[in-house]
């Protein structure tokens, strides 16, 4: 008569408590960095990758949706904009903040896997090269965000080569968090244009496309950002193994 022999997973409780400090740690420490003089400086490439994620969530929904992405760029104070023809506007115009914190949500969930980190960092930087390579071009209003989404690409890539996979994870849960503050902070100065000036963005256009006002669609899709970001910090919390 065989006796089954159960095998521990790996780390167990301890590995569980690990790697949700993982992410309160990331969280921490985006958070300071906020508060602390020169910071913006030196994150000011994340600022630029939030941007491409941004954009790559027009293009994507663009191409997912029948559309055809002409171009993209990224200009050096942190905007971005996304040409395309055709797909279901609806949905292309709220692909940018939403796909932007989703995606975040997607990284997080990508690094509470044991031994996941340099993997995810390979995904960033994948992601990256394929926008920039695909939509960015090295000469006109494209040039700045080419060279800025190569550079940044190239950066996760060797970071996902040269770095300890418990380094590997906290870098990727850190962008994660970026990711979402950032997208959840472009909501709130997106309501504020809406509210305060006649700037144009996405909740203008919207508006202008099917109806009510600007500060109605940025409202909503703070609420669908808010929504994605919490059920994946609970998924994250209870299911990390």
């Amino acid at each position: 008569m065989s006796v089954p022999v159960i095998t521990p997973t790996s780390g167990g409780p301890r590995r569980l408590q690990s790697e949700r400090w993982l992410l309160v740690a990331a969280t921490l420490v985006s958070l300071a960095l906020q508060y602390i003089p020169g910071a913006q400086l030196a994150l000011y490439p994340i600022r630029l990758f939030v941007t491409i994620i941004h954009e790559s969530g027009h293009a994507a929904m663009t191409l997912l949706t029948g559309g055809a992405v002409t171009g993209m760029a990224i200009h050096p104070d942190g905007s971005g904009v996304t040409y395309s023809l055709g797909g279901l506007i609806f949905l292309i115009y709220m692909a940018g903040y939403l796909g932007a914190t989703a995606f975040g949500a997607l990284a997080m969930q990508m690094c509470r896997r044991s031994g996941n980190g340099k993997n995810a960092l390979l995904f960033l930087s994948a992601i990256t090269l394929v926008a920039t390579g695909l939509w960015m071009r090295p000469w006109g209003d494209s040039m700045f965000g080419f060279f800025a989404g190569l550079a940044i690409g190239l950066a996760l890539l060797l970071l996902s080569r040269r770095l300890t996979e418990s380094v590997a994870s906290f870098v990727t849960a850190f962008l994660a968090v970026q990711l979402c503050l950032n997208a959840l902070v472009d909501i709130r100065i997106l309501i504020f244009l809406t509210t305060s000036t006649h700037a144009d963005n996405d909740a203008v256009f919207m508006a202008q496309a099917f109806g009510m006002t600007p500060w109605f669609w940025a409202l909503l899709w703070a609420a669908g950002a808010g929504a994605i970001l919490v059920l994946s910090l609970r998924s994250y919390w209870r299911n990390t193994r």
